[in-house]
């Protein structure tokens, strides 16, 4: 019988790439959005953004909680959405960085 923690990691293991790619795909599809009529609107738009970017960082940190990915697991996949979603992290940080 498996215990609770292990049966969580596999069902964390089995949605989070999906979840992921989601997450990124909306993002950057979101970013690409640059039309903004005055400063209320640009500001809506990256306020959503940072709401985007938290969403990825909670999803990383769910794969670390979880100990994710495990080769145990077959996860290849989930390594690489958790790159995926790490670098485009990266990007967004060091943007942020250029317009302060």
């Amino acid at each position: 019988m498996p215990n609770i923690e292990d049966d969580a990691r596999n069902r964390i293991a089995s949605f989070l790439p999906e979840a992921m790619e989601r997450a990124l795909q909306s993002y950057r599809s979101f970013l690409d959005e640059s039309e903004h009529k005055n400063a209320k609107e640009f500001k809506a738009h990256h306020d959503a953004c940072k709401v985007a970017i938290a969403h990825l960082e909670l999803l990383i940190k769910l794969a670390e909680w979880a100990h994710l990915p495990d080769e145990n697991l077959g996860s290849q996949q989930l390594l690489m959405m958790l790159e995926n979603a790490q670098a485009e992290l990266q990007r967004n940080k060091h943007n942020e960085g250029k317009n302060e």
